[in-house]
């Protein structure tokens, strides 16, 4: 199973603690579901990175620009980067607004194991991404525009630089939203000889305390 479900427990609220077994039950049938349902896809593509101290970091002959101080603290290391996006498509919308009509705990559980198997889906992304690196060359953990102070905006310019509607059919509505909704776009950057990447916070950041977010973030350790 690509589900992991301690990570589905932890998004239904459960913590560390394991969930009753009827709740069990239903998180290894919806998982079980969606695995053999969905048509997951992605995309992304390699740009050299243009950046100073103190504009924007641009990604080079495209019209990207990726505001904001938590971004560029992340990629200050890079000389270029990756941009991905990755979706389980129409048919994961489906099945989750499926098991909402059959219970409101159903379609929490259902819309909380999509979350996880669009992550899985997102890493398999990135090994894909890692095999091309040159030896020695690790990326910075994903990070994903609407996090820290990178505008969710962002999204639209890297969605078009992808061609990812007429790819893997991720669509960005008015009000910036993606469907299908378990879509996930990301920015990986390059670090050569192996250089420290930060914790696994999706920000880079060495430490909670350097982030404005971190009284309620939730991947906070």
């Amino acid at each position: 199973m690509m589900t992991d479900l301690k990570q589905v427990a932890k998004y239904l609220g459960y913590g560390s603690h394991v969930p009753e077994e009827k709740t069990m039950a239903d998180m290894v049938s919806i998982a079980n579901a969606l695995e053999k349902s969905v048509r997951a896809g992605w995309t992304y593509g390699n740009y050299i990175l243009e950046q100073d101290e103190t504009g924007p970091v641009i990604l080079a002959d495209t019209a990207v620009e990726l505001h904001g101080k938590s971004i560029k603290r992340t990629l200050k290391n890079c000389k270029e980067v990756y941009i991905m996006a990755c979706t389980l498509g129409a048919k994961g919308d489906r099945l989750i607004e499926l098991e909402k009509m059959m219970s409101t705990t159903q379609g929490m559980i259902a819309d909380a194991c999509a979350s996880v198997l669009v992550e899985a889906y997102a890493d398999l992304c990135q090994k894909e991404i890692e095999a091309k690196l040159p030896e020695g060359s690790t990326l910075t953990f994903r990070y994903a525009p609407g996090y820290g102070d990178l505008p969710l905006a962002t999204n639209k310019e890297i969605l078009e630089l992808l061609k990812a509607e007429k790819r893997i059919g991720i669509h960005l509505t008015d009000s910036m939203l993606m469907t299908p909704r378990k879509s996930i776009v990301a920015i990986l950057g390059v670090l050569e000889n192996k250089e420290y990447k930060g914790k696994n916070h999706r920000c880079g950041n060495q430490s909670c305390d350097e982030c404005e977010l971190s009284d309620g973030c939730p991947a906070r350790n």
